[in-house]
C-alpha cells in the first residue's frame, strides 16, 4: 500500500490527467514545491510499484494499476468534502484540508458507507466530477 506522500503523488498525476496537461518532472516539483530530484526519487517508487510510466523526455503517466489507485483517492476527497457540506453544514472553502487528511483512511466500508449515502451526488460541492469507485478490500 502507498504511503500519503505516494498517494499524494497518484492523486496530483490524477488531477493533471483531468485538465488534459502533460505532467512533467517540473510540474510536479512545483505542485509540490521540492526539488526536481527529490521527485525523480518519488517516481522511481511509483514506477517500482508499478503504478506510473515514465519515459525520458516524455509525459509521466499512470499506468492502469496508478489510475486505479489515484481515481480511489480522488473519489474518496471528493465524497469526504460533499459529506461534510451536505451532512454536516460546512462551508465548501472549509473542507478541503480535512478532506485531505481523511482521504487516507484505509477502511474500505467507511468510504461504501458514505458513496451509499452520497448516492445522489455525481459532483462535489466545487462542482468537479466524483469517481465512481468499488472500495474494495
Amino acid at each position: 500500500m502507498p504511503t500519503i506522500e505516494k498517494e499524494n503523488y497518484l492523486k496530483a498525476l490524477y488531477h493533471f490527467n483531468e485538465k488534459k496537461e502533460g505532467v512533467t518532472v517540473t510540474a510536479l516539483s512545483k505542485r509540490f514545491a521540492v526539488s526536481k530530484s527529490t521527485v525523480s526519487n518519488m517516481l522511481k517508487d511509483l514506477v517500482q510499484l508499478g503504478l506510473v510510466k515514465t519515459e525520458a523526455y516524455k509525459p509521466i503517466y499512470l499506468t492502469e494499476k496508478g489510475q486505479e489507485h489515484a481515481k480511489m483517492i480522488v473519489a474518496k476527497h471528493r465524497l469526504i468534502e460533499t459529506f461534510l457540506v451536505e451532512n454536516m453544514g460546512f462551508d465548501p472553502d472549509e473542507v478541503h484540508e480535512i478532506a485531505e487528511e481523511l482521504e487516507h483512511v484505509k477502511h474500505p466500508e467507511f468510504f461504501k458507507r458514505m458513496q451509499e449515502m452520497m448516492a445522489n451526488f455525481s459532483h462535489d460541492p466545487h462542482g468537479t466530477p466524483i469517481p465512481k469507485h468499488s472500495f474494495k478490500s
